[in-house]
């Protein structure tokens, strides 16, 4: 009986250890098999995930409320930079959109002179590609220049084609040490909006020049010599008037070194073209007037010269001489009074009314030319001006308060002679005694 029993036991036993058995087996063997699947198709399970959270780049935009610091920048380098935090960038439709980046000037020099002298009118042209349609102006700020100053800055920008704006700036430099300006464009938009952007300078060889008494300072490409006239000035000099041509020349800073004294009266525009009236005072010594320049096509100097032929003349300019040093105005007094003595021996002779008036004027008329109109007292600096022209040189200040001569009037000016034997322009509003 006990030997039955403990057979039974047994046999339950191991009956139990086979189902534990079987049921951990299993469950080991489920937990492997989901591993190995997980394992071997990660791609799938990943592509099904994907696909289920992939949404529109709208639909993700449109759930964004209110997006903050967000920092946008351009993609250049050189020239371009993070936009204004502050500003409020549109859309092509006009509606306020954050995610607008900065950059849509584009900026790059299409000429850049690599070399330029000191004084030289040198070009550097700039071209601007805005990507919006829409542009109401465009303008230029010169920014960090140094001993260089831009003759022209505000050159308007011409639309080439599209969206491309060209421009070309005039620059002079001062020194050789000179830095060209960062050139910041700003664009104006419909509605008032504005973008900027700049563009910045590179730095060319600055070269001066050699100087010397004949270099009259002027660098050009062409330059012409249109027409000269030479007259006595006083007893120890003469002077010299002369009209010159030049094509990208610095005609403003025309100069001759060993002049006693010398001016432009006049300077005229036309474009990359320019004229000046230019007077030179020189000793009576030199016979032939000669100055260079530097010729920017060829870079060597050219010379220009002419021989110094005095002329004769009463043409009423700063050139002519002393009326009362004339010979010519003398010569022409006698004529007329020669002539007016004759009339009056035909009167005397027919006793014609007509003949005795004509005889007077004539007697009247020399008078006229001969003597100084009136007298006018300057006062202290006043300014005594080469030619009846607002732009003339001013050559002389009266130092003191003095009385002088008036020799002509023309054009709202006063031609007069001081006691040193001064010859000059004045205002005519000044008080007559």
């Amino acid at each position: 009986m006990k030997l039955r029993t403990l057979l039974l036991i047994t046999l339950l036993g191991l009956f139990s250890l086979n189902l534990h058995a079987s049921f951990f087996g299993n469950l080991f063997e489920k937990s492997t098999q989901d591993i190995q699947i997980t394992q071997e198709d990660p791609i799938i399970e990943e592509e099904v995930v994907y696909e289920e959270e992939v949404i529109s780049a709208d639909d993700y935009i449109d759930s964004v409320e209110e997006p903050t610091d967000i920092e946008v920048f351009s993609d250049t380098e050189d020239n371009n930079k993070a936009f204004d935090e502050n500003e409020v960038y549109t859309d092509e439709d006009g509606d306020e959109n954050p995610f607008v980046t900065a950059q849509s000037i584009f900026l790059s020099y299409i000429d850049k002179p690599e070399k330029i002298y000191l004084s030289q009118h040198a070009t550097v042209k700039v071209k601007a590609i805005v990507t919006h349609e829409n542009i109401n102006a465009i303008q230029s700020i010169f920014l960090n220049q140094k001993n260089i100053t831009i003759l022209n800055e505000n050159s308007p920008w011409k639309k080439i084609s599209g969206n491309s704006y060209e421009n070309s700036y005039i620059l002079k430099a001062f020194s050789t040490s000179a830095t060209l300006p960062d050139i910041k464009i700003t664009a104006t938009l419909e509605h008032g909006k504005t973008q900027s952007e700049t563009l910045n300078s590179y730095q060319p060889t600055i070269v001066a020049l050699r100087e010397d008494k004949e270099f009259c300072l002027v660098l050009s490409r062409d330059l012409t010599l249109q027409s000269h006239h030479e007259k006595k000035y006083d007893e120890k000099s003469n002077i010299v008037v002369m009209e010159i041509n030049a094509s990208y020349a610095n005609l403003e800073d025309f100069h001759i070194p060993y002049a006693i004294r010398d001016g432009i009266d006049e300077i005229k525009y036309s474009g990359n073209d320019q004229t000046i009236y230019y007077f030179a005072i020189i000793p009576n010594d030199i016979k032939v007037f000669k100055f260079k320049y530097f010729d920017l096509v060829s870079n060597k100097y050219n010379i220009v010269s002419f021989p110094i032929v005095l002329q004769d003349s009463s043409v009423s300019t700063q050139t002519d001489l002393n009326p009362e040093e004339s010979r010519f105005a003398l010569y022409k007094a006698i004529a007329l009074i020669v002539l007016a003595f004759i009339v009056f021996l035909f009167y005397l002779k027919s006793r014609k009314l007509y003949l005795l008036i004509l005889a007077l004027s004539i007697g009247v008329f020399v008078f006229y030319i001969r003597m100084p109109i009136s007298k006018i007292t300057l006062q202290k600096d006043v300014k005594l001006r080469i030619l009846p022209t607002n732009n003339s040189t001013v050559f002389y200040k009266t130092e003191d308060a003095i009385q002088a001569d008036i020799l002509l009037e023309k054009d709202g000016y006063i031609k007069v002679l001081l006691p040193n034997k001064k010859i000059g322009w004045i205002d005519e509003d000044l008080t007559k005694n």
